[in-house]
């Protein structure tokens, strides 16, 4: 079916995608790279050292064998659509989250037994307070670095027009769940403007004597995330943007709609990406020209494997093994507040992931259902019910399909399998549905305020209901 091959398409290509990106930023880090090794601080003619090299074999081999196995496992998880999409979020919700967890548990192990191997030779520096390295030429033009915060406003400022809109709002009251939509556009410009203000108050990393060197990093890094973010937040208003005239104009959105919305939504992933990976590049290529590194043995504050540094007053500082990537200082006092609050939100987004993998497994495997009881009928299909009395039936009908006008979904399901819900007929009007696609009857009953349409599993089903009805009707 269209949806689920789209849906596995997408999925699997973010998979791989992921996987892509981490293999990018990770590897290498078990060669000689800034005077570091697994990101500790070694003399250079270490990495000639039998141990050492052990070690980073080792680590390659399990790097690279663990990215090709979770590769297969995403792909794998994403193909599970076609057997339930509900199933197939589940799993591949529980494949990102081992992912990341596997990927800090390598790198936290390869980290600890780089430092063990350090402290066993002795590989000590003079210099020991990174803190204390501070270039203050390069903080007196930091502010100037990143692309001004202003350019924000726009998008945060049409993020909330978009709700005066009166027949935007018309729509969202007639399907709420469609406020999600506007919402998010409304939100995430204010998520941009204040990741750009956390970025801006980064502290600047020394890494040379020479000033030169420090500010085109500290530049380098600040203008490219700062226009990396500024290019997400106006593909999110764009992509939202679209989405409200699809509901102004159009009445309802479809399938590829999102597939659309997510195409625009995904040009900001992409300048993301390519800000990381020109920040990697470039990177290398200002470093590999100091002639005067600031090497700094700062290696006690992350012995294990994470960073903490009770004398820095900065929460978040640059990660070691991926320079792209932000880390907390453990030691600062607000970073069990930020542990926490991170654990309740993951805990409360696998619970919410379970239930709408749930909701939508329940959805997939539902059929029909008709109890009569009396002179009352009672039609269900997983989240949706009608009930009517056989005295309100006005007309009934056992059609071949679905009458051939216009129908808009206003609240409820429309898959390649199934339609479930409120729906809106250009000529019938309100209506409910509890069809089944591959059943080519449909019972047709029209009631004084909706006309309701369905059908059983079966088509041997279908017609022993329009019997049983059209008996009862008869007969009273």
């Amino acid at each position: 079916p269209m949806i689920e091959a789209v849906t596995f398409c997408f999925v699997a290509a973010l998979s791989l995608l992921m996987v892509g990106i981490w293999t990018y930023c990770y590897s290498g880090k078990s060669g000689y790279q800034e005077g570091m090794i697994l990101g500790i601080h070694v003399p250079k003619e270490a990495g000639k050292d039998e141990k050492v090299l052990s070690l980073t074999a080792h680590y390659r081999k399990c790097f690279r064998r663990f990215q090709w196995i979770n590769a297969g496992a995403g792909l794998a998880a994403s193909a599970v659509v076609f057997l339930s999409i509900g199933i197939s979020v589940l799993f591949w919700t529980l494949w990102c989250l081992e992912y990341m967890i596997g990927l800090m548990i390598l790198n936290i192990r390869g980290q600890r037994r780089m430092y063990t191997i350090k402290m066993e030779y002795g590989w000590f520096m003079s210099e020991r307070h990174p803190d204390n390295a501070v270039d203050t030429a390069v903080s007196a033009k930091a502010s100037a670095f990143p692309v001004r915060w202003q350019w924000h406003l726009p998008a945060v400022f049409i993020g909330f027009a978009v709700w005066i809109i009166p027949q935007l709002r018309e729509r969202l009251t007639a399907d709420r769940g469609l406020w999600i939509l506007p919402a998010v556009g409304a939100l995430l410009p204010l998520i941009f403007l204040w990741l750009h203000f956390c970025l801006a108050g980064q502290k600047n990393v020394v890494y040379s004597k020479d000033s030169s060197i420090n500010e085109s990093m500290s530049r380098l890094e600040k203008r490219t995330w700062s226009e990396a973010i500024l290019a997400a937040d106006y593909a999110s208003l764009t992509a939202n943007i679209y989405i409200c005239l699809r509901l102004i104009f159009g009445g309802q959105t479809y399938f590829w709609d999102y597939v659309i919305y997510c195409a625009i939504d995904m040009v900001g992933a992409a300048a993301v990406i390519a800000g990381m990976m020109y920040i990697i590049r470039q990177r290398k290529n200002i470093l590999k020209d100091d002639t005067q590194p600031i090497m700094l043995d700062d290696d006690d504050y992350w012995k294990n494997g994470w960073y903490s540094n009770p004398n820095d007053t900065h929460l978040w500082v640059q990660n070691r093994i991926c320079s792209t990537n932000y880390t907390m200082n453990m030691a600062h006092p607000a970073a069990k507040w930020w542990v926490s609050i991170a654990g309740i939100l993951c805990a409360a987004a696998i619970a919410g992931v379970v239930i709408i993998s749930g909701m939508l497994i329940q959805m997939e495997h539902a059929a029909t259902q008709m109890e009569v009881s009396g002179h009352s009928v009672t039609l269900s299909h997983g989240f949706y019910q009608c009930s009517f009395q056989i005295e309100d039936i006005q007309t009934i009908g056992l059609e071949k399909s679905l009458p051939g006008e216009h129908f808009k979904r206003t609240n409820g399901a429309a898959t390649d399998r199934q339609l479930a819900g409120y729906f809106e007929g250009d000529e019938t009007g309100a209506a409910m549905m509890f069809i089944h696609r591959d059943v080519s009857l449909i019972i047709q009953i029209e009631l004084p305020d909706q006309t309701v349409f369905f059908n059983g599993s079966t088509r041997g089903l279908t017609e022993a209901w329009y019997a049983k009805l059209t008996g009862m009707y008869t007969d009273y």
